[in-house]
Formats: C-alpha cells, structure tokens, sequence
C-alpha cells in the first residue's frame, strides 16, 4: 500500500545499484547482499556519523523502578555502544533529580586534609560493564524513585520488504498487514516501525498472542495507541527502512556501493566513489548540526569549580 515517496529498503536497493556503474557489480550482489552490506554501513559509518554530533539524535528515554537492596542495573539493550545519554533520578512526583556518575575509585573511603570527605556523604552511580551501579547501598534500602535513563537508541538493522508487513487496517490490537513471511509465529517478539520520517520505532519488543498467515492478522497483547495504518511490523530488530535522517539516505546508498566497488578491479570507479562519499560527508555534517539554528543554548555550569567543591579541595560527586 505504499504511496508518496519510497523511503524502504526496495528504493535503498535501487539507489545502490545506480551508484553501482560497472555491471559486475550489478551482477555480483543480490538485493539481499545489498540490504546486509546496507546494515554493516548503518552501524559503522552512520550511526557514528550522527552520533559525533551530539544534537540528540534517536535519544529516548525509559523509567525503571529501584528495587529494595538491588545496586545493579542493566543498561538498556538497544543503546548505542551499550551506552547512556542522562540518568537521573525520578520521584513520586515526576521530577528529575540529579544522580551523577562516579567514578570507580570514588567509592572507596578516604580522608585527608586536601579531600576532607568519606563515602557515607557521597552518593550517584558508576558504570560497570553492560550495567549501572547505585552508590552507595543506602539509596536502595528504602526507594521511593525510579531510575530515568536516556539513551541514544541504535536504529534497527534493515530487511526487505518481504521480510516485514506495511500495515493496512487497525482493530484493537488486531492489525492486518500487507504482507506475513511464513516463518513468523507467536513465538517471535515484534517492532513496529513509524512508516514516514523519522521512522521511529512506536513499540520495540512487542509480544503477539496469534499470527494468521491465511488473513494477514497479527494479534498483539497491547498494541502503543500511536500506531496507525501505514506503519510497518517486523521481527524486533530489524526495519525495511532506515531509521535516520532522510537526507542521509543517499550517504548511506553511496557509502554500501562504496563497499560493494572495493572488490572490483576498476580502482577508478573505486576511487570516484571515495571522493564522492567524502564531499557528501562534509555536506552532511553541515546539516546535522545545529538543529536548532535561532535558539541560544543556555550553559549551567552544573559540577563547575565553586558548585562541586573543587574550590575548597573537595573532589567528586555530589553531597547531601
């Protein structure tokens, strides 16, 4: 049921394969290679493209309650590079509290006349592994708050159009798609996918009680009330399309061309297409940042010289 622009994995491939100008090429790799060297690009040339510029790209966020005497927390899985953009601390009342990150060697006690502290006035959380760590027990014995993490949410590894169903008819949590592989059962775990820009995800992980191949139904526990006809279902994990800026599409086309040329004996091509990824590199940081071209950042000098106590010989953390 697509309508307007194609913005899928189907007009990703095409895009390729015009990029692609030596008919070997064309020849060598199937819309599936290209759709997996697609995803290899995704991760490692986009994702820290966009990262690099720090102006809150794919950030969402999440509130995990704290639970009596547990100090260890998983970090969310679908986080950049298993990493964090904010934790703070949420109350009954839904305000953010400050909750700072530590260091290791923070939290073993010392004292002395140039760090006149220990660890019972000290308080935040250290990162160990694919897990946060609340400092020190006693915010645990009685919580009364939630953790709020943000995190920059890494965008879903791509898949065909044949691999994922365009939704065509909502009823409750029942909705009929255009299209079920005939390996998906009620056993998997499903996304769903915003169908136009920027392709969010609107549910991840999403348990399904039954999928009728016959009907082209999938029934869902609880369907987000944000879902609407024209969005896209696929197995948790994957997209067929893109989660990213639009205009970065045709980076993204020339970067997996890119690598599809590399194992071609015409160095000329191979290196048209180098010089033609580092202009469009250069453009590209030009748009993504600022997002906010008239809006003045405020700057708080939060943990600054005078605010932390570094002043006084102090170092680290935050006291009560």
């Amino acid at each position: 049921m697509a309508t307007g622009v194609d913005y899928t994995t189907d007009a990703l491939v095409a895009s390729i394969q015009r990029r692609i100008l030596l008919p070997d090429a064309q020849n060598l790799y199937s819309p599936d290679d290209l759709i997996a060297m697609a995803s290899e690009e995704l991760s490692s040339t986009i994702e820290p493209l966009v990262h690099s510029v720090q102006q809150e790209y794919w950030v969402v966020k999440i509130d995990v309650p704290l639970i009596v005497n547990q100090t260890n927390y998983t970090l969310p899985l679908r986080g950049i590079v298993n990493g964090l953009r904010l934790v703070t601390l949420l109350d009954n009342g839904g305000n953010e509290i400050e909750f700072p990150l530590l260091r290791p060697e923070n939290t073993a006690s010392t004292y002395n006349w140039l760090s006149p502290y220990s660890t019972s006035t000290l308080y935040g959380f250290y990162l160990e592994d694919d897990h946060l760590v609340t400092f020190p027990q006693q915010v645990v014995n009685n919580p009364v708050m939630s953790y709020r993490f943000r995190y920059e949410r890494q965008p879903n590894q791509l898949c065909s159009t044949m691999n994922a169903g365009q939704i065509t008819a909502i009823v409750g949590n029942v909705v009929t798609v255009d299209n079920i592989p005939s390996d998906w059962t009620s056993s998997l775990v499903f996304d769903i996918i915003k169908g136009t820009p920027a392709f969010v995800s609107k549910g991840d992980d999403l348990v399904v009680t039954n999928v009728n191949i016959g009907s082209l139904q999938i029934t869902f526990s609880a369907l987000p009330s944000t879902v609407v006809v024209g969005d896209w279902v696929a197995v948790a994990g994957t997209s067929p399309i893109a989660q990213i800026p639009i205009q970065l599409m045709p980076y993204l086309a020339q970067a997996t061309a890119h690598q599809a040329l590399a194992g071609m004996t015409d160095s000329a091509a191979w290196q048209e297409s180098k010089d033609r990824l580092a202009l469009m590199k250069e453009d590209l940081l030009k748009m993504l940042q600022p997002r906010d071209m008239g809006n003045v950042q405020t700057i708080i000098n939060r943990g600054g010289l005078f605010d932390s106590g570094q002043f006084w010989g102090w170092s680290g953390g935050i006291y009560w």
